[in-house]
């Protein structure tokens, strides 16, 4: 029924582009494991066809899934024991759960209810991932918006829907109520299928997989969300991606670049593994950043923030198996991984890449890293979005500078047919340099490098996120 409703949209009007937004999901069935419905939204991002003919790559925002709303308060669950619904656990949809910033009740017989939910936090509507642990299973939501809140009575025995903690849509009936009431993570799924919308019509030449990273990219946590991230280790911060995803975003994050907060996208095209000689990986891209020693320099010991998102679209392979091994699932993987500090460049590519060494023994000797991301490679190793944030003295960023994009394993590389094997892929990348001090300008330095003296390892365009 899905794949028929996107032929029907794309048979109508084929030359539109366009955001696939699906606020339903199938209530009961939950967990990590790929089903028909998720592995046939896969199909539909990734552009498969049984014929091999081409078909558009696809973005999919898809709803988490509701909680319950009882009435009593002592029927409210958890949301870490209500488990994202299917098909929310398809790996190139961009899943929505819900938060809430509404907190003022304004109906007048409700005047002594308190919200339900802080400012800030997780609506009470909303699911999570937390119960997703075993295996490799993608971080879901990827984001979330506003979903609206509940009022709960001053003995807190009920708790209750309201107008006024919701948000407005346009109603059926436009001339005697052409604005309802609206809530959910249908509200939020449809919130975050226009700013998708908004940010691929701003920039018509980016693809689904480029919006998507933009997306996550632009995303941050509320305070409320912060708090109870920055306290914790990395892999209780892991965790508590399956709570909030990468945060809210904004069209201002994901579009704009200010002077001390620029954004740099690639898009292209990879290779990933060859039949020639033995099915192998084979290509690996690098990417020089393009960054202003001065500005860097100036700032010394004060704080940055590097924000690196890798977005792709797998073809599923969703047999018995796939359900124990990602690889299994996936037809290809990507990772990115950045030079560490006092890491030559020879040794960073063949840290990386065996291709890059005379004896694929002769690997370097192990050069940790500074521990300074806020996930860590274990973290961002899950389904085909990566995002990580590193956060350190800016001084320390100056021999940080070479950016490799890898493959990993995936069902292309064992597959009989070896054209499949040969396949080319695509992939988005976003890189962006944040700093606090208003009197850096990043953005001018940076466009004067890449207009000048940009190198990057293949045949790329990188641009600068106007």
């Amino acid at each position: 029924m899905t794949k028929s409703a996107v032929s029907i949209a794309e048979i109508n009007n084929p030359q539109r582009r366009r955001v696939f937004c699906m606020a339903v999901t199938n209530e009961g069935v939950s967990g990590a494991q790929p089903t028909t419905w998720s592995a046939a939204i896969d199909q539909e991002a990734a552009g498969v066809t049984f014929d091999g003919t081409d078909a558009p790559k696809r973005l999919f925002v898809i709803s988490a899934g509701n909680a319950p709303n009882p009435i009593m308060m002592r029927d409210v669950q958890p949301r870490d024991v209500l488990p994202i619904e299917d098909p929310a656990q398809a790996w190139n949809a961009l899943v929505v759960g819900g938060y809430t910033d509404k907190i003022d009740i304004q109906e007048p017989d409700l005047s002594d209810h308190t919200p339900m939910a802080d400012a800030g936090d997780l609506s009470p509507f909303t699911r999570t991932s937390t119960l997703w642990t075993k295996g490799r299973a993608p971080y879901k939501p990827d984001i979330v918006m506003e979903a609206g809140n509940r009022a709960v009575d001053p003995m807190a025995q009920t708790v209750v829907d309201t107008n006024s903690l919701s948000v407005l849509t346009s109603g059926p009936d436009v001339d005697g109520n052409p604005l309802v009431a609206f809530r959910a993570t249908s509200a939020a799924t449809a919130e975050a299928a226009r700013l998708s919308a908004r940010l691929m019509a701003a920039h018509s030449a980016y693809w689904p997989e480029t919006i998507r990273a933009l997306m996550v990219h632009g995303a941050e946590w509320t305070d409320k969300m912060r708090y109870a991230l920055d306290p914790l280790g990395k892999t209780d911060a892991a965790a508590l991606l399956r709570h909030y995803g990468y945060g809210v975003p904004t069209f201002e994050r994901a579009s704009a670049s200010a002077e001390n907060h620029l954004a740099l996208v690639a898009q292209s095209e990879i290779q990933p593994y060859t039949s020639r000689g033995g099915r192998s990986f084979f290509d690996c891209h690098y990417y020089d950043l393009p960054w202003p020693v001065a500005a860097l320099e100036q700032l010394g010991d004060q704080e940055v923030k590097l924000k690196i998102t890798l977005s792709y679209f797998v073809e599923p392979n969703p047999g018995a198996l796939s359900t124990l091994d990602p690889y299994r699932y996936q037809s290809f993987g990507l990772r990115f991984d950045l030079r560490r500090r006092n890491e030559s460049a020879k040794n960073f590519k063949k840290r990386v890449n065996m291709a890059e060494r005379s004896d694929k023994f002769d690997k370097p000797p192990p050069s940790s890293d500074d521990g300074k991301w806020r996930f860590g490679p274990d973290a961002v190793s899950c389904g085909s979005l990566h995002c990580d944030e590193w956060s350190g003295p800016a001084a320390h960023l100056l021999t940080r500078d070479l950016v490799c994009i890898k493959p990993v394993g995936g069902w292309w590389r064992g597959r009989a047919d070896t054209k499949v094997c040969n396949k080319q892929a695509r992939y988005a990348l976003v890189v962006s340099l944040k700093t606090d001090d208003q009197d850096v300008t990043f953005h001018t330095d940076i466009s004067a490098i890449i207009d000048g003296t940009l190198k990057v390892g293949t045949e790329l365009d990188i641009d600068i996120g106007l």
